[in-house]
């Protein structure tokens, strides 16, 4: 009987023992996937503060052309002037006024331009914001499901400390049940 209940005690124990390996197996891949996604969420804060700086000096340009244009208005205001003053100098202020024509298309295609890496980076910063928030989305995931795997783990560990009691209690009944047998089968002195 007890080789018997030997055996079953080792199988329990290996029972037990390989739910260990598998909790720990898994608890191993959940800490490898958060440290992943933690190392995913740095690299898109350093690529959004990046993002920030190009933005900052973005604004900058913008400060820029605003100057620019008030100086080109200044000057077109000045030739306006000019004109009105005398037709002698009608020449010379067509060839400021083609000159500021120019320089305004410039201005014109490059904040056009500028308008347009905006929207990009508008972009960027959208697409970012959805993946950041599919990384918190699935580091909500992995720790429920650490924590289910915990909760099983704790249940398991009550069922084992339930067996391991009616274990015991087996195995003190059939102390108590073996005990007068050998007193009686004793031989006598």
């Amino acid at each position: 009987m007890d080789y018997y209940l030997n055996r079953i005690n080792v199988i329990l124990i290996a029972l037990v023992g390989a739910l260990c390996v598998w909790q720990w197996s898994g608890e191993r891949k959940a800490d490898s996937q958060l440290e992943n996604l933690r190392h995913v969420v740095a690299a898109d804060e350093s690529h959004l503060l990046a993002q920030d700086q190009a933005i900052r000096g973005a604004n900058e340009d913008i400060d820029e052309f605003k100057k620019e244009i008030t100086a080109l208005k200044t000057k077109a205001d000045a030739g306006d002037v000019a004109i009105r003053q005398g037709k002698a100098r009608i020449f010379t202020l067509e060839q400021q006024v083609k000159q500021n024509a120019a320089e305004a298309e410039i201005a014109a295609k490059a904040l056009a331009a500028y308008k347009q890496g905006l929207s990009a980076r508008d972009n960027n910063i959208k697409i970012l914001l959805d993946q950041r928030q599919q990384l918190v989305a699935a580091n909500q995931d992995a720790v429920q499901k650490a924590n289910t795997a915990i909760k099983t783990y704790d249940e398991l560990a009550s069922k084992y400390g339930a067996l391991v009691t009616q274990y015991n209690d087996l195995a003190t009944r059939y102390k108590a049940l073996t005990a007068p047998k050998d007193k009686a089968n004793a031989p006598s002195s």
